[in-house]
Protein backbone atom coordinates (compact mmCIF):
# COMPACT_ATOMS: atom_id res chain seq x y z
CA UNK A 1 0.00 0.00 0.00
CA UNK A 2 1.72 3.53 -1.03
CA UNK A 3 1.09 6.17 1.05
CA UNK A 4 2.62 10.06 0.55
CA UNK A 5 6.03 8.77 2.07
CA UNK A 6 6.79 6.88 -0.49
CA UNK A 7 5.21 8.19 -3.09
CA UNK A 8 6.23 10.88 -5.59
CA UNK A 9 4.29 13.98 -4.99
CA UNK A 10 4.60 16.72 -7.65
CA UNK A 11 4.32 20.29 -7.27
CA UNK A 12 1.81 21.78 -9.58
CA UNK A 13 0.88 25.16 -8.18
CA UNK A 14 2.10 27.10 -5.32
CA UNK A 15 0.65 30.80 -4.16
CA UNK A 16 0.78 32.39 -0.41
CA UNK A 17 -3.08 31.26 -0.40
CA UNK A 18 -3.60 27.79 -2.04
CA UNK A 19 -1.66 24.99 -3.20
CA UNK A 20 -1.81 21.97 -5.19
CA UNK A 21 0.13 18.63 -5.59
CA UNK A 22 -0.77 15.36 -7.43
CA UNK A 23 0.16 11.69 -6.90
CA UNK A 24 0.30 10.61 -10.60
CA UNK A 25 1.12 7.13 -9.69
CA UNK A 26 -2.22 7.00 -7.33
CA UNK A 27 -4.21 9.54 -9.45
CA UNK A 28 -4.32 12.08 -6.22
CA UNK A 29 -4.86 15.46 -6.14
CA UNK A 30 -3.92 17.17 -2.72
CA UNK A 31 -5.07 20.91 -2.85
CA UNK A 32 -4.64 22.88 0.71
CA UNK A 33 -5.68 26.15 1.48
CA UNK A 34 -3.91 28.74 3.88
CA UNK A 35 -7.14 31.32 4.31
CA UNK A 36 -8.95 33.61 2.16
CA UNK A 37 -7.81 32.78 -1.49
CA UNK A 38 -8.23 35.95 -4.03
CA UNK A 39 -9.48 35.26 -7.24
CA UNK A 40 -6.14 35.74 -9.46
CA UNK A 41 -4.72 32.36 -6.98
CA UNK A 42 -8.53 30.17 -6.99
CA UNK A 43 -8.48 30.24 -10.52
CA UNK A 44 -5.20 29.98 -11.91
CA UNK A 45 -4.66 27.42 -9.45
CA UNK A 46 -8.07 25.56 -11.02
CA UNK A 47 -6.79 26.36 -14.80
CA UNK A 48 -3.43 24.25 -13.81
CA UNK A 49 -5.64 21.47 -11.74
CA UNK A 50 -7.54 21.31 -14.40
CA UNK A 51 -5.07 20.53 -17.40
CA UNK A 52 -3.12 17.76 -15.09
CA UNK A 53 -6.26 15.99 -14.64
CA UNK A 54 -6.58 15.88 -18.12
CA UNK A 55 -2.93 14.55 -18.68
CA UNK A 56 -3.53 11.83 -16.11
CA UNK A 57 -7.02 11.29 -15.61
CA UNK A 58 -7.31 12.45 -12.39
CA UNK A 59 -10.66 11.52 -10.54
CA UNK A 60 -9.46 11.52 -6.82
CA UNK A 61 -9.38 14.82 -4.90
CA UNK A 62 -8.14 15.61 -1.25
CA UNK A 63 -9.50 19.13 -0.50
CA UNK A 64 -7.76 20.53 2.61
CA UNK A 65 -10.11 23.53 3.06
CA UNK A 66 -10.09 23.89 7.04
CA UNK A 67 -8.67 27.48 6.58
CA UNK A 68 -10.72 27.98 3.15
CA UNK A 69 -12.43 30.97 2.10
CA UNK A 70 -13.36 32.81 -1.33
CA UNK A 71 -15.80 35.15 -2.80
CA UNK A 72 -19.43 33.51 -3.81
CA UNK A 73 -18.42 34.54 -6.65
CA UNK A 74 -15.57 32.56 -7.41
CA UNK A 75 -17.62 29.61 -5.66
CA UNK A 76 -20.30 29.98 -8.50
CA UNK A 77 -17.64 30.30 -11.18
CA UNK A 78 -15.94 26.78 -9.70
CA UNK A 79 -19.63 25.10 -9.54
CA UNK A 80 -21.31 26.63 -12.32
CA UNK A 81 -18.46 26.70 -15.04
CA UNK A 82 -14.98 24.63 -13.64
CA UNK A 83 -16.78 21.71 -12.42
CA UNK A 84 -19.25 20.96 -15.48
CA UNK A 85 -15.83 21.51 -17.69
CA UNK A 86 -13.75 19.40 -15.91
CA UNK A 87 -16.21 16.22 -15.92
CA UNK A 88 -16.86 16.59 -19.42
CA UNK A 89 -13.28 16.31 -20.13
CA UNK A 90 -12.60 13.76 -17.45
CA UNK A 91 -15.56 12.41 -17.03
CA UNK A 92 -17.90 12.42 -13.89
CA UNK A 93 -16.41 9.27 -11.75
CA UNK A 94 -15.24 11.09 -8.89
CA UNK A 95 -13.94 10.93 -4.95
CA UNK A 96 -13.68 13.36 -2.62
CA UNK A 97 -12.10 13.32 0.61
CA UNK A 98 -12.25 16.97 2.32
CA UNK A 99 -11.60 18.68 5.28
CA UNK A 100 -13.32 21.75 6.24
CA UNK A 101 -13.78 24.59 8.29
CA UNK A 102 -16.04 23.83 11.50
CA UNK A 103 -18.97 26.12 9.89
CA UNK A 104 -21.38 23.19 9.06
CA UNK A 105 -23.72 25.60 6.58
CA UNK A 106 -20.75 25.77 4.73
CA UNK A 107 -19.76 21.81 4.00
CA UNK A 108 -23.75 20.90 3.31
CA UNK A 109 -24.07 23.87 1.07
CA UNK A 110 -20.65 22.64 -0.95
CA UNK A 111 -21.97 18.83 -0.77
CA UNK A 112 -25.18 19.43 -1.68
CA UNK A 113 -24.26 22.00 -4.56
CA UNK A 114 -21.63 18.95 -5.99
CA UNK A 115 -24.52 16.55 -5.82
CA UNK A 116 -26.57 18.28 -7.85
CA UNK A 117 -23.75 18.08 -10.79
CA UNK A 118 -23.35 14.45 -10.58
CA UNK A 119 -25.07 12.10 -11.72
CA UNK A 120 -26.30 9.15 -9.29
CA UNK A 121 -23.46 6.79 -8.29
CA UNK A 122 -20.77 9.11 -9.92
CA UNK A 123 -19.71 11.08 -6.83
CA UNK A 124 -18.04 10.17 -3.91
CA UNK A 125 -17.35 12.46 -0.95
CA UNK A 126 -15.83 11.81 2.50
CA UNK A 127 -15.68 14.46 5.02
CA UNK A 128 -12.33 13.91 7.06
CA UNK A 129 -11.06 14.68 10.68
CA UNK A 130 -7.88 13.81 10.25
CA UNK A 131 -5.68 14.64 7.32
CA UNK A 132 -3.39 11.33 7.40
CA UNK A 133 -6.99 9.35 6.59
CA UNK A 134 -7.81 11.37 3.43
CA UNK A 135 -5.07 9.94 1.37
CA UNK A 136 -5.58 6.29 2.63
CA UNK A 137 -9.06 6.32 2.17
CA UNK A 138 -8.41 7.77 -1.63
CA UNK A 139 -6.26 5.04 -2.27
CA UNK A 140 -8.38 2.78 -1.56
CA UNK A 141 -12.14 4.15 -2.77
CA UNK A 142 -12.21 2.00 -5.90
CA UNK A 143 -11.08 -0.72 -5.03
Amino acid sequence: MSTTTNTKITDIYRSNYISADLMASEGIFIIKSKGHCPRKDFKGLLQEVGQHAKKYQVGKWFLDLQNFSASPEDIDWVVDEWIPKITKTIGCKHYIAFTFPENVIYQFGFSRRLNKLFPSGCLHIMPIAAKAHAVKWLQECDQ
